[in-house]
């Protein structure tokens, strides 16, 4: 009698919520908009397919950002300090201080009505979260599109043979990880 279920011994956790699924506020972009200026006050909106999803407002000081929003019908608010770093040409990088970890970010994730960095939150990419299968079959196309296109004018012809064998080996791969799965339903092991 086997023990544990489709997933055991998979390696991997079965789901985690996605970056790509979740509310999220960027500083980098707040800067490039010019929003964080000490006393200026905004509101971001997020939407999806040209529908507003969620909105918040946003109070900028030298040293904090003050979010204020709603979530599920209730009125929250949340101070998220940040930090800069000099960047190696003259300036500063501007980070969200994580209210978990106390780590730079430059994104925070929104996580049952709390924002913080993505590893406090549990979040992952979806890139990150799927079988060994799936990864290998994405690969697979994004080499392909490349191949696809064919060689850019200014690319080497040796980096492009390069490419052209990485794409054949996760041609083969794919091909082996779809001969497994084949295999399995046939034994009745899916």
């Amino acid at each position: 009698m086997g023990t544990g279920g489709t997933r055991n011994g998979a390696g991997r956790p079965g789901y985690r919520l996605q970056a790509e699924q979740t509310l999220k506020v960027d500083i980098r972009l707040w800067r490039k908009l010019g929003y964080l200026v000490n006393g200026q006050s905004f509101t971001w909106k997020w939407s999806r397919g040209g529908q507003v999803t969620g909105s918040i407002g946003a109070s900028v000081s030298s040293d904090s950002i003050r979010l204020i929003y709603s979530t599920q019908g209730v009125d929250a608010s949340q101070t998220i300090w940040t930090t800069s770093t000099p960047c190696r040409y003259g300036g500063a990088r501007t980070w969200f201080q994580c209210p978990c970890c106390r780590g730079r970010a430059a994104v925070l994730f929104m996580r049952a009505g709390r924002f913080a960095c993505r590893k406090c939150q549990k979040i992952s990419y979806t890139s990150q979260s799927g079988s060994e299968t799936s990864r290998g079959y994405a690969n697979y196309h994004r080499l392909h599109a490349l191949i696809e296109a064919g060689k850019p004018k200014w690319q080497r012809w040796a980096t492009f043979q390069r490419l052209e064998d990485r794409f054949a080996r996760a041609d083969e791969r794919a091909n082996m990880s779809l001969l497994k799965v084949i295999e399995r339903l046939q034994a009745g092991r899916y």
